[in-house]
């Protein structure tokens, strides 16, 4: 067994390369591969206020909970809104983009990915 804390989990480091308009979305990645997870790994995103990512798509599939906030999520079947306590699948290979809707607060969200797809580099435009 592992347990960790959000309050003790480093946010993983912002691109050196983010372009001055760009809004980086913090991660902190709680439970992988790292911890000895065998088959998952989980993380927790914070959107700030006009934050997103790119609109992207990957060979895994993903879960995500919203934790706090609004949002919406955007796929080839339009645009859903998003709001707190909200979960979300999206499958492999579906084009989707994350977006943080509020002018007042973050996105929070829980998002369990496969273990090996440690990546996050669609940052915030």
């Amino acid at each position: 067994m592992y347990i960790t804390n959000l309050q003790k989990t480093k946010p993983a480091a912002t691109p050196a390369n983010l372009e001055a308009d760009q809004i980086p979305v913090s991660v902190q990645w709680l439970l992988g591969e790292p911890e000895g997870a065998p088959n998952y790994e989980l993380r927790y995103l914070s959107f700030p206020v006009g934050a997103y990512t790119v609109y992207h798509d990957h060979q895994w599939e993903h879960e995500v909970f919203v934790v706090k906030g609004t949002g919406k999520v955007k796929t080839e079947q339009g645009e859903t809104a998003i709001k707190a306590n909200d979960a979300v699948l999206l499958l492999p290979n579906e084009p989707h983009q994350i977006i943080n809707t509020s002018l007042e607060e973050t996105l929070d969200i829980i998002c369990v990915v496969p273990k090996g797809t440690r990546t996050f580099s669609c940052q915030c435009g």
